[in-house]
């Protein structure tokens, strides 16, 4: 496919005015690793002057703060009453549907994942660039849409360095564990994870939406662990903070804990999914738990500050969009070819059903599992409390029962004691009871006593 002959940049491109850029996405509900970009993203252009609108199929409450942020959002493309200067589209075909209304606007996809439906490039002469957000996924515009590398900007996902600070140093010994995942869920990999942690004494929490932990920020929350497992976003950001990380998803696999020596590597496939070569057993997890190295964590955390900054991030992708707002600003594309383009994406479609009904009911069942799953958690938690609760009464019980078994120990103790004296006592009158009855005197006053018996004073004599 051969790009269009583009017409005279406007004047926004040629002066350095600010661009109207308009962002395509599937849905913004559970703050993903590509919700999470777009969010950052149009934050940043927006600080940056540009003004910025979201194109989305469903929101959640990223929209309030992004409205707050004068960010448009919007889920019909007719309500825009203005043309944008250029799109970027995150997904496909929220991305398609954008250009198709829009057409002729230069378009800039990204590819935010090596399989899901949603990383498949959008294929119209519109689209001037193709971003991939690592290796895994360049490969797949490559070798899968025989998109020549030439056309593809490889531009990593960055961590907004302001929102996750670093961390105090590591301990020489880790203590506490973490799994970062929206993917995690109560189920087998969890245990296994969990057995490595116990066997080698470490505390094991979750935070993700699978398991009904879900964070908002979690930046906060990083800073109290020592070794964190995930991958993607989650271990760009824990790796910023300076957690030890471990590349895993509880759905995907395993990979290695991540050093000074492999993260250079382990960043360009993004911590990411073709690192998970190992299944998640205790005896995999315990032996990257037995790697963690205090030291060598810090050195990796201090390269990815370096490395893999929001700022560094996006100021790439701002370039780019502004050298192809320059070199194709208005797309004239002819009425034969678009039709072509029209044609191929339609069968493409009906092929594969209506994907825009199935992307709703998708992120209906998202939102009705959060849901679910949020319900279950804050059960748990009741009964956990009234567990707690329980416990500690019964705790409570046994103390008081082993104090008034301790009182009547002692009590029993002091009478033993005090009958053990009389006892004694006793029998020291018995020793000299026995004394006089053996003595001379007892023995020649015995007829005194007899005669004592029978004469009583004060009683008539017989």
């Amino acid at each position: 496919m051969t790009l269009p002959e583009a017409a005279s940049a406007p004047d926004s491109a040629q002066s350095g005015k600010p661009l109207h850029i308009l962002l395509a996405m599937c849905y913004l509900l559970h703050r993903t690793g590509a919700e999470m970009f777009t969010r950052d993203l149009a934050m940043w252009l927006r600080r940056r002057g540009h003004a910025v609108t979201i194109f989305a199929t469903a929101f959640g409450d990223m929209a309030n703060e992004l409205r707050f942020a004068s960010i448009a959002c919007v889920t019909d493309l007719a309500d825009m009453a203005a043309r944008p200067d250029i799109i970027v589209g995150n997904t496909h075909h929220e991305t398609v549907r954008a250009l198709l209304h829009f057409h002729d606007v230069p378009v800039i996809t990204i590819c935010h994942d090596r399989s899901d439906d949603h990383g498949r490039p959008a294929q119209f002469a519109q689209v001037v660039r193709h971003v991939a957000v690592d290796e895994n996924c360049a490969q797949r515009l490559v070798h899968e849409f025989g998109i020549e590398r030439e056309r593809i900007e490889l531009i990593q996902n960055g961590v907004d360095l302001s929102r996750f600070p670093r961390r105090g140093a590591l301990p020489q010994r880790a203590r506490t564990a973490l799994v970062f995942s929206n993917y995690a869920s109560h189920n087998e990999q969890l245990e296994e994870i969990r057995a490595a942690c116990v066997q080698r004494g470490l505390s094991l929490d979750v935070i993700g939406s699978g398991t009904g932990n879900h964070l908002p920020d979690p930046a906060e929350a990083l800073g109290r662990y020592d070794i964190v497992f995930g991958k993607g976003r989650c271990a760009t950001e824990a790796l910023c903070t300076g957690n030890a990380v471990v590349v895993l998803d509880p759905v995907w696999g395993m990979g290695e804990m991540v050093t000074a020596s492999t993260i250079a590597h382990a960043r360009r496939w993004n911590f990411g999914r073709a690192l998970l070569i190992r299944p998640i057993t205790r005896e995999s997890v315990g032996a990257e738990l037995d790697r963690y190295d205090a030291e060598d964590a810090a050195s990796s955390g201090e390269w990815m500050r370096t490395h893999g900054s929001l700022d560094a991030t996006l100021g790439a992708l701002e370039g780019s969009v502004l050298r192809m707002v320059r070199q194709h600003t208005v797309i004239e594309i002819p009425a034969g070819q678009r039709a072509d383009e029209m044609s191929r994406y339609m069968q493409d479609w009906i092929r594969r059903g209506n994907p825009s009904a199935a992307q709703l009911t998708i992120a209906s069942l998202h939102q009705h599992v959060a849901g679910l799953q949020q319900s279950f958690n804050d059960h748990q938690h009741m009964y956990q409390s009234r567990i707690e609760a329980v416990q500690a009464e019964a705790q409570r019980q046994a103390e008081h029962a082993a104090q008034s078994n301790a009182h009547c120990n002692e009590r029993l103790a002091e009478a033993e004691r005090q009958a053990q004296q009389a006892r004694t006592e006793l029998a020291l009158l018995q020793a000299q009871l026995r004394e006089v009855y053996a003595s001379r005197s007892w023995r020649v006053t015995g007829p005194l006593r007899r005669i004592s018996t029978l004469v009583r004073p004060g009683e008539p004599q017989a």
